[in-house]
């Protein structure tokens, strides 16, 4: 008899998560949901995620990862950075208006009750950040980019770029031209990097 093996906790939590996200919102998919969807004892949940931001922030990562594969692919292959920059913006302005219900969870949970920002630890090797900011390191050391930005403040910058425009699209989806947004972003922000 082959024994079938049963789905990593985790991989349940993150999984009910984006099901309650994608049917719901931020605010249906409360810890208790997740724990009865998933059908994980509660203790398991926080053996796993310190709180409900924590799994949405996994499921940007779990989405996150072909992008950051494919960028990683390019820049071992000496892509020049606008390709890879473009790429990148593109892949989540794509994915936000693909999955807009998640894609608002992920920037609500960026902030905390009170509307004040909470990032994570951009340093943190799971960091979206953290990678572009690997990105724009290499880039400057090629001599691609100007070196007097430090790379994650370069990091920083262009994900707020993006940003902003997610913002606006999710308030305002008749009125903001989401891929514009990103081109026009990735295309003002490499001109204000080149040597």
């Amino acid at each position: 008899m082959i024994k079938t093996s049963r789905p990593k906790s985790r991989d349940l939590i993150m999984d009910a998560m984006e099901s309650i996200l994608n049917q719901d919102s931020f605010e249906v998919a409360t810890v208790d949901a997740v724990i009865e969807r998933s059908g994980v004892a509660r203790g398991t949940f926080y053996y796993n995620f310190p709180s409900k931001n924590a799994v949405i922030h996994a499921l940007a990562r779990r989405a996150a990862q072909p992008m950051v594969l494919r960028a990683r692919e390019r820049l071992s292959n000496d892509a020049p950075l606008s390709e890879i920059l473009t790429d990148i913006a593109q892949g989540i302005t794509d994915w936000n208006q693909q999955h807009p219900k998640l894609g608002r969870a992920v920037l609500s949970s960026t902030y905390d009750e009170r509307g004040v920002p909470a990032p994570s630890d951009p340093n943190s090797p799971e960091s979206f950040r953290n990678f572009l900011s690997e990105v724009f390191l290499m880039s400057q050391q090629r001599g691609e980019i100007r070196e007097d930005i430090p790379a994650m403040n370069l990091s920083l910058m262009f994900t707020g770029m993006l940003y902003q425009g997610l913002f606006m699209w999710f308030v305002r989806p008749e009125a903001a031209n989401l891929s514009l947004w990103a081109e026009q972003s990735t295309s003002l922000f490499l001109e204000g990097v080149k040597l």
